[in-house]
């Protein structure tokens, strides 16, 4: 596989209930095993501060996938431009978006192959 940035887009943490991606990924098929995208990352970066992020992984066989698989743990903060990388799950269903809590907007993609995958 080549190198590849799958977007997820802005995310607007909501401070009660979870905000999610503007955008989800279709695997195109009814489960994906997300081993076959090793090496892959799911990266977060802050836009503007962020502070208390609880970021989840949510999957469904919808195009708004809103049924958590993953939970990772909280992030307390983040600055401007910070960037984490987080290990993603091994399977889910089709479509796969990310949202979660906190204050602040972050935006995410996963990134496959190349320097920050690896």
């Amino acid at each position: 596989m080549m190198d590849a940035t799958l977007n997820f887009g802005l995310i607007t943490l909501g401070s009660s209930t979870a905000g999610y991606s503007a955008n989800h990924v279709d695997f195109k098929v009814e489960e994906e095993d997300l081993s076959n995208l090793l090496p892959a990352v799911l990266v977060i970066t802050a836009n503007g501060a962020v502070t208390n992020a609880k970021l989840s992984l949510y999957s469904g066989a919808s195009d708004n996938p809103t049924t958590s698989i993953h939970d990772y743990p909280a992030i307390a903060s983040m600055a401007d431009g910070d960037v984490v990388k987080l290990a993603l799950p091994l399977t889910c269903k089709q479509f796969l978006r990310v949202g979660g809590t906190g204050t602040g907007k972050v935006t995410a993609h996963i990134e496959v192959g190349g320097k920050s995958a690896g």
